[in-house]
């Protein structure tokens, strides 16, 4: 490893490279204040001479999250100057997107993920970048109810400062691409708490905000997700035209995992609409995932789309195709992958009591089905509690004694709380 003098760390310029992912400055310092050449760096941090020659020229400006990661290891710096946080690598469905979004649309980031500020910073969308963060970080494990209120305040200060007439366009496009964001959680949490017209009007200001900040790939994000939700809605027609329009936002350019995601979202959009066709979009989004080179992720996807992520696509296709036996396949090889947040394991839940129970496993899916509701109550999710109670309705005459202990977990919604 290169360690770098803590005077050169502490130097104005510096902290700023860093916060703005400007790795052409810091890598000039390293190899002035260290005197060590290209192949030591590269030997110090991981990656190719010719990597570190296109930083260091500036050709490439937007390393990947493990890219930094290994700069800053490898170099000595610690990960928090770089707008890295503790959980960044933990697979959150997009909620950490902060250090890929600064090399992606030029918003400085500051603060560190203890929540410091460094005095001499000025602009807005620095500062909002702080909040935002930090309310992505707490949304797994805290209640969406909770975390509206400040959220929504935060979303309206950011509307707010993106309306005023005399800041630069640049800075303009910034703060609408922050905006994006923040609408897009928002809508999220409205996901969480079943308000469905509050979630839909959400994502469509975060796509509005997107196409205000000239960000193709954002504006693909943000259209891709509205679709996301309106097939999660059942309308299935409405999500196959929002996924169509966000395909052709996108530019040639545009990494690998954009396509394979926008393919897995239209998958679930023909599957709730019963076309089979879904299965050979999957089918395709597999082959392309086979041949992608092992490519960093690219602001707004700020995780690879590895086969465990696409096989939890395909299980929930298959299973609205009624197609148990392929979704439950797709469903143990999703499960194969990282640990899910807790909200996100109880819905895998329930799609895998939804697969049981059409294979005829009536008792082991109720129990899953326990499971998951017990987890919904714990985290006050609506969106799973309403899963859950989709699923008991989708049985319909069947009973068993599982079956009533998950009847009388379902009536404990409409009892008083004492």
């Amino acid at each position: 490893m290169i360690k770098l003098p803590p005077e050169v760390l502490d130097r104005a310029d510096v902290r700023q490279a860093l916060r703005a992912g400007d790795w052409a400055t810091v890598l000039q310092v390293v190899t002035a204040e260290a005197r060590v050449s290209q192949t030591e760096i590269a030997q110090a941090v991981g990656i190719s001479q010719p990597h570190v020659s296109r930083l260091l020229s500036g050709r490439s400006r937007d390393p990947g999250l493990r890219t930094v990661r290994a700069l800053c290891d490898g170099l000595g710096i610690p990960r928090s100057l770089a707008g890295l946080l503790d959980e960044q690598e933990d697979d959150t469905n997009r909620r950490q997107f902060v250090a890929a979004a600064a090399a992606a649309t030029g918003v400085t980031l500051i603060g560190t993920a203890a929540g410091d500020v460094p005095l001499e910073s000025r602009d807005d969308e620095q500062l909002l970048t702080i909040p935002s963060t930090t309310y992505r970080r707490l949304e797994q494990r805290l209640p969406a109810r909770s975390l509206l209120p400040p959220v929504s305040a935060h979303l309206a200060l950011t509307r707010q400062l993106a309306s005023r007439n005399e800041r630069s366009p640049a800075h303009t496009r910034q703060l609408y691409s922050v905006l994006s964001e923040t609408a897009g959680l928002t809508a999220w949490l409205y996901v969480d708490v079943d308000d469905q017209a509050s979630a839909r009007r959400h994502y469509k200001l975060a796509v509005h905000a997107a196409e205000r900040s000239g960000h193709p790939l954002l504006l693909a994000y943000m259209r891709a997700s509205l679709g996301q939700f309106a097939a999660n809605c059942g309308d299935a027609h409405d999500a196959i035209r929002l996924v169509a329009s966000a395909r052709h936002a996108l530019p040639r350019s545009a990494p690998t995992i954009s396509t394979i995601w926008i393919d897995a979202i239209e998958s679930l959009a023909l599957a709730e609409a019963g076309d089979k066709k879904a299965i050979f979009l999957l089918g395709q989004a597999d082959d392309r995932l086979a041949k992608a080179r092992n490519d960093e992720p690219i602001w707004p996807w700020i995780f690879r789309f590895d086969h465990q992520k696409l096989a939890s696509f395909r299980a929930q296709a298959a299973s609205k195709l009624n197609q148990p036996s392929a979704a439950s396949h797709a469903l143990s090889i999703a499960a194969s992958g990282p640990a899910q947040s807790p909200k996100a394991k109880a819905l895998s839940d329930v799609l895998q009591a939804e697969i049981l129970a059409k294979s005829g496993h009536l008792d082991e899916a109720c129990n899953i089905a326990c499971q998951a509701f017990d987890a919904g109550k714990k985290y006050e999710s609506e969106k799973i509690l309403q899963s859950v109670a989709r699923f008991r309705k989708n049985l319909g005459g069947q009973t068993g004694k599982l079956t009533l202990n998950l009847d009388e977990r379902l009536y404990s919604r409409y009892q008083e709380d004492r």
